[in-house]
């Protein structure tokens, strides 16, 4: 028998409060099963699809419990007339948690600082940031600072690896992107991120974009895992950073960048292009001056640099003899006379590195192009 006037009594009554109060809260959502941000919303995770998060995370951070497949196709909506709304800020960020793609408030900080202030890319999940037009004056996304691709539209279906793959294939052709004007976008355009230091992968799809400037958008998601990025000891002197890492300079990039002159960076984990609209050079390791320019396109390499005949692969103590024994800065090599297994070796005594590059295609005739491979190692002390 229940004691209605007693302790049970006041249990029952008290759980009827607290799912009648439940009900009324879950009435009070948008109705459609998305989490509301200051400028749109995400889809919610189906249930059993949340991964672990770190303990004490505001949001979801990425952690290495699982692999493969996190979700496919979450869509987020974003909106210009919400932002406006909520005091039009400046950037509408979108993470792309384990559990799902959540629009953040407008109450909450940038997600790509820690707690110094620093911008960091471990730790935290993969984040897209939209400027809306009311803030921008015809809106943009702003990626994350790692390698991002727009994807070839015959590239046909991606997976992990593929996504990966034209990410860091991009960043090593000088076409990998920071941002994205929104009036540029196009259902069925599709962009991929590696987001090594979690080891993440993200897929993002337009499904929608309407208005002049573009006012309401709609993308799809797809998220991998795998191991984050280790971070060993720092590289000692004789050690190799790379190995056959490639990059590509071409002229029909240079023209899509205002006739720049293409600068390859070979100092980091591997090869970097960019290309810079100014006549004073790419500013890089290695630099290439497109058919645009002059008509008689070029690589230059800089530092100390030689030519390598003979048979196999220097070492790295050949490799440096022979660069120290050459050219000392601005050895310039037209595309034309390149040839398909020409190798060259460069010493850097300033950066401290040793690079041997091969070529491993070229093309002279339009449009001109040429790609290498590069194993990279740290210079030596000196004997």
């Amino acid at each position: 028998m229940w004691e209605i006037n007693g302790r049970r009594g006041k249990a029952l009554r008290g759980a009827g409060l607290a799912l009648l109060l439940a009900a009324v809260l879950a009435g009070c959502g948008d109705g459609d099963g998305r989490s509301a941000g200051p400028a749109g919303s995400a889809s919610r995770a189906p249930e059993g699809s949340a991964s672990p998060t770190t303990e004490g995370s505001a949001s979801a951070t990425p952690t290495v419990s699982r692999t493969g497949l996190l979700y496919r196709d979450r869509e987020i909506s974003l909106s210009d007339i919400q932002a406006i709304k909520n005091g039009c800020p400046s950037d509408i960020y979108v993470e792309f948690a384990d559990s799902g793609p959540r629009v953040l408030g407008s109450d909450e900080s940038n997600p790509r600082l820690n707690d110094y202030g620093d911008q960091t890319e471990e730790g935290r999940p993969p984040i897209l940031a939209w400027s809306p037009p009311c803030s921008s004056a015809n809106g943009r996304f702003d990626f994350d600072d790692v390698a991002v691709a727009k994807a070839a539209a015959d590239a046909g279906d991606l997976d992990e690896a593929g996504c990966r793959d034209a990410a860091r294939a991009a960043v090593g052709s000088g076409t990998d992107i920071d941002r994205y004007g929104t009036q540029a976008l196009a259902v069925g355009d599709r962009f991929c991120e590696d987001f090594a230091a979690e080891g993440r992968v993200v897929l993002l799809r337009v499904v929608k974009v309407s208005g002049s400037p573009v006012a309401e958008l709609t993308l799809s998601a797809t998220l991998w895992a795998g191991p984050a990025k280790a971070e060993g000891p720092p590289a000692q002197p004789g050690d190799k950073v790379y190995e056959n890492q490639p990059f590509t300079v071409a002229d029909d990039v240079a023209k899509t960048q205002d006739c720049g002159i293409g600068g390859v960076g070979i100092g980091s984990d591997m090869p970097r292009v960019r290309y810079r609209h100014t006549l004073s050079g790419g500013g890089g390791d290695v630099e290439y001056f497109p058919s645009c320019l002059s008509g008689s396109p070029k690589v230059r390499f800089g530092g100390y640099v030689a030519r390598v005949e003979g048979g196999a692969d220097p070492d790295i103590t050949a490799c440096q003899d022979a660069a120290a024994r050459g050219e000392r800065d601005d050895l310039d090599v037209p595309v034309s006379e390149l040839r398909t297994g020409d190798r060259f070796c460069m010493f850097d005594s300033f950066e401290k590195y040793v690079a041997l590059l091969k070529v491993t295609a070229v093309t002279a005739e339009a449009p001109v192009s040429a790609t290498f491979s590069v194993t990279r190692w740290e210079a030596p002390e000196p004997s």
